[in-house]
């Protein structure tokens, strides 16, 4: 339930600035982008690989993201599942289930990467080795060439994240798609639209109000 869904946290919360330039020009705009986003909000669809069943999963849904720490993700439909937290608790919910599965925000629950970009503290150059996307990598996985791509490689190796490749939009300069490799061989693709920046959204938004009936289970 957790290890697939943090990785996705990178992706929706880095805002991306960029011109056909070298690497360290690029992570240098990209940098002071996020530096200067205190919030984020998106709309998404996922496309999922999985490898273990030979099938593909899509999913649409709803992404937003305040420093520090604050997040809600809401994915379409009545058994759609819902994240949200607001920066010390994570809920993680099944929409129309009698129960709500809490956790505590620490390095056990949310992986370095997403603690550090979350908590307002990221760096680029300090999570990942940041570097261009190959000619093999466009092909195999078919690059919308009108975007700038970057590949993120997680230093930390005990990362559920395997590679992180991030496509941003050369006029408005926000994340316009990702491919996400986890551990398990799995492939995530998301799709942008509607991002914006610094909208300030309420508090209320990042605390989970239980439906009637529901349990908090404290993990």
């Amino acid at each position: 339930m957790l290890k697939n869904f943090f990785p996705f946290l990178l992706a929706c919360f880095i805002p991306l600035a960029a011109h056909a330039a070298s690497t360290e020009e690029t992570l240098q705009q990209v940098q002071t982008v996020y530096d200067g986003a205190q919030d984020v909000s998106s709309e998404f669809v996922q496309k999922v690989r999985i490898v273990a069943l030979e099938r593909d999963v899509e999913k649409a849904g709803s992404a937003l993201f305040k420093k520090p720490g604050k997040l809600r993700v809401d994915y379409e439909g009545e058994e759609g599942r819902l994240y949200v937290s607001d920066g010390k608790k994570l809920w993680i919910y099944e929409k129309g289930d009698t129960q709500v599965n809490v956790y505590p925000v620490n390095p056990d629950t949310m992986p370095e990467e997403a603690l550090a970009f979350l908590g307002g503290l990221g760096n680029l150059k300090a999570q990942f080795r940041v570097n261009p996307v190959t000619a093999k990598e466009r092909k195999s996985l078919k690059l919308n060439e009108t975007l700038d791509w970057l590949l993120l490689i997680p230093k930390n190796p005990a990362s559920r994240l395997d590679e992180l490749l991030l496509g941003f939009d050369k006029t408005t300069h926000l994340t316009a798609e990702a491919f996400l490799k986890n551990e398990s061989g799995n492939l995530s693709h998301y799709a942008f639209k509607n991002v914006r920046l610094n909208t300030e959204p309420a508090e209320g938004q990042f605390v989970f109000v239980k439906p009637k009936g529901v349990k908090e289970i404290k993990n």
